[in-house]
């Protein structure tokens, strides 16, 4: 062991530029140190990527991949072009020297509010509520509970740079502390530079009127539109440069022998990712292949450079790409976070991701086309420019929730807009670990969109959740719900007892238990839920299942087949009870249009038998499979009743008393009598 001199210390990050979360590793029994150490090993080792890693005093189950992931940001590890994990050159230095006051300098060389909390402590002692307020009020940092602080503190107790005293709970700074500190300095808030809108002045939005019009898309090319944008080098925040430094290497037919060598020289990259940049560039119709091994820029990619390049640029993203000019219309109603944004594409969109790094690019697209800015770490806001620019294209494109619709379209929305509010709250919620009974309301509700009775206990000793199916006591059924937020993508086995929930079942003497969580992996955890008779249900499943009910409405008694289920949940199961209700609805269809159309055949006079409506729909391309007779008398029983009286009986069939509008018309007045 050694200690690494001064001038060898990292080079410290630009503040904007330093990560916001100190790396979530497994502390262990040993400190952080100790645990960087066993991770950095088994990457020279190369042990398996995908296998669990084991910390001692640990019960995490992380794989080495895992905490690959968590050590990126800050520069000790990172992927090289070969897609294999590689050491930084100052981590490899530290394994050498095991100087943890060099490890300690390569931490705030790259993360957010390290030595500044060195610097709180140089004045005086300070409690953890202290250290908060200054994090959030002087430095701006959105946190608003104290994991990131209790973190940072840990890593700083375990580096022996501060001292936690029991007694009077405030942490004071060591010797080694005031050395690193006096090594590497701190950040001064009031050096913090707050993003001024350069747009608050503009009354006409700056854009091409070829890339206007590119925001008028069909609803096959909105069906159509892709949600990776796919691979273009150089940096992220500025890939509209390298789309047009390829745009003029292939202004004139280019060799893809020619691109290949101009991608190694200048970006340093494979072959295999020249091919991802002509399929991006391909896909945004900037180049066109015109042989088998030539490449040209398109009559689109020579209008580049633009007097309005980055905006013209994101309208050529936004007409082929999912989830872009949608971030605008949700930053209309409020400023949000990326986690709040990745949650509503999710939930709203069909935007879905493990990690944020495509919802990044649309966000820096965003900014340089000065649409949205920052307002806070990872918080973004519309600009002036990005205002004006929902105001020009409210009738181009359907931005959700914005508030141009009419009081008709809003209430058509309703519904839809608060299951979706309902389905982000949900997923928000299941990651909110300190805050468990958030989660439980959330799920509260989603239960209740599904038709559920739902009480809710939550307190010491209790379940959850209490649904109950609305129905005679004699067919009705109870179900006993444990809700189960964890900032972890899922839920380990050391979080549920099994024995708890089966006793909450029998006290309550409930059919069914579920658990709910983000996710569940293992197969220790999904055998011990299958022996049990307990079904997992995680929220991408559930918020599916919201959905889905909401399209076609099944009752509670169809979701019996979900419950009965072990382990893991499957909606498939559900698939034919969805797909009578979908047959049902083009029957009642069909029958009211075949007499309606029947209503000015001179020879039936509008008048039909059941044998002679089964003959007209036999043919119908509708149906997999003709509708029978007895369907279509059913039918007929019901659409002629007195509540519905779309069709009236008479002795020689039935007819038509208005057209399939009117019938629409009367279906939709009891839908809003029943939700008023």
């Amino acid at each position: 062991m050694y200690a690494v001199d001064f001038s060898k210390y990292p080079k410290i990050r630009e503040w904007d530029t330093k990560v916001l979360s100190i790396p979530k590793i497994p502390r262990g029994s040993n400190g952080y140190q100790e645990t960087l150490k066993v991770i950095l090993n088994a990457l020279i080792e190369e042990k398996p990527y995908s296998k669990p890693i084991d910390i001692e005093g640990s019960n995490r189950k992380d794989t080495l991949e895992d905490q690959f992931v968590f050590l990126n940001p800050t520069g000790i590890v990172r992927k090289n072009i070969n897609g294999r994990w590689e050491m930084s050159e100052e981590a490899e230095n530290w394994l050498k020297s095991e100087d943890n006051l060099y490890l300690a300098a390569i931490l705030n060389a790259n993360i957010k509010f390290f030595s500044e909390i060195l610097y709180i402590l140089s004045k005086q002692p300070a409690q953890i509520k202290k250290i908060r307020d200054i994090a959030i009020n002087n430095y701006k940092l959105p946190w608003k509970q104290k994991q990131e602080i209790l973190n940072r503190l840990a890593w700083l107790r375990d580096l022996n740079l501060i001292n936690y005293e029991d007694f009077s709970h405030s942490y004071s700074i060591t010797e080694l502390g005031e050395k690193l500190l006096n090594s590497v300095g701190y950040f001064d808030h009031n050096d913090i530079v707050v993003e001024i809108d350069s747009t608050i002045n503009e009354n006409e939005i700056p854009i091409s009127d070829w890339a206007l019009n590119l925001c008028k898309l069909t609803d096959t090319e909105k069906k159509n539109k892709k949600n990776g944008i796919g691979y273009l080098p150089g940096n992220v925040k500025s890939l509209h440069h390298a789309a047009y430094e390829y745009l003029l290497l292939m202004h004139n037919p280019t060799e893809i022998s020619n691109i290949i060598d101009y991608s190694a020289e200048t970006y340093q990259i494979k072959k295999s990712s020249v091919n991802s940049i002509l399929t991006t560039l391909s896909h945004l119709d900037f180049i066109n292949r015109i042989s088998r091994t030539k490449y040209q820029t398109s009559e689109l990619g020579r209008k580049f450079p633009t007097k309005h390049f980055e905006i013209d640029f994101a309208c050529c993203v936004n007409d082929k790409y999912n989830f872009v000019f949608e971030i605008l219309g949700e930053l209309f109603q409020q400023d949000l976070n990326i986690k709040q944004l990745a949650t509503i594409g999710n939930v709203s969109y069909n935007f879905s991701y493990k990690s944020y790094g495509e919802l990044r690019k649309r966000l820096y697209i965003l900014q340089n086309a000065k649409l949205i800015q920052e307002k806070g770490i990872d918080t973004y806001a519309l600009t002036n420019r990005g205002k004006n620019f929902c105001s020009l294209i409210k009738d181009y494109i359907p931005i959700k929730n914005i508030a141009f619709k009419s009081k008709n379209e809003a209430s058509i929305k309703n519904n839809s807009n608060s299951i979706d509010e309902c389905l982000n709250e949900i997923f928000s919620a299941s990651e909110d670990s300190t805050n468990h009974s958030r989660f439980e309301k959330s799920l509260k509700t989603g239960f209740q969109l599904l038709g559920f009775k739902v009480e809710h206990l939550g307190n010491s000793g209790e379940t959850d959740l209490v649904l109950q199916a609305p129905t005679a006591p004699k067919f009705a059924y109870t179900v006993t719900v444990d809700a189960k937020a964890t900032y972890h993508s899922t839920v380990s086995e050391n979080a549920i007892d099994f024995d708890t929930i089966i006793e909450h079942k029998n006290k309550h003497k409930a059919d069914f238990a579920i658990i709910v969580g983000r996710g569940f992996e293992g197969k220790r955890l999904i055998s011990r839920a299958e022996n049990r008779g307990v079904v997992l249900l995680d929220i991408n499943t559930l918020g599916e299942l919201i959905k889905k009910h909401a399209d076609i409405p099944l009752k509670t008694d169809s979701y019996r087949q979900i419950l009965m289920q072990k382990g893991l949940s499957n909606l498939n199961v559900l698939e034919n009870d969805r797909n009578k209700i979908i047959r049902e609805g083009k029957l009642l269809k069909a029958i009211v249009k075949c007499l309606s159309d029947q209503s000015n055949d001179p020879y039936t006079q509008g008048i039909v038998q059941p044998r002679e409506i089964y003959l007209l729909l036999k043919g119908n391309t509708e149906f997999t499979t003709p509708p029978t007779l007895d369907e279509i008398k059913h039918m007929l029983e019901l659409i002629s009743s007195p509540l519905i009286d779309c069709i009236r009986p008479e002795k020689e069939g039935y007819y038509a008393v208005g057209s399939l509008s009117d019938a629409a018309q009367k279906f939709e007045f009891y839908l809003k009598t029943c939700n008023s």
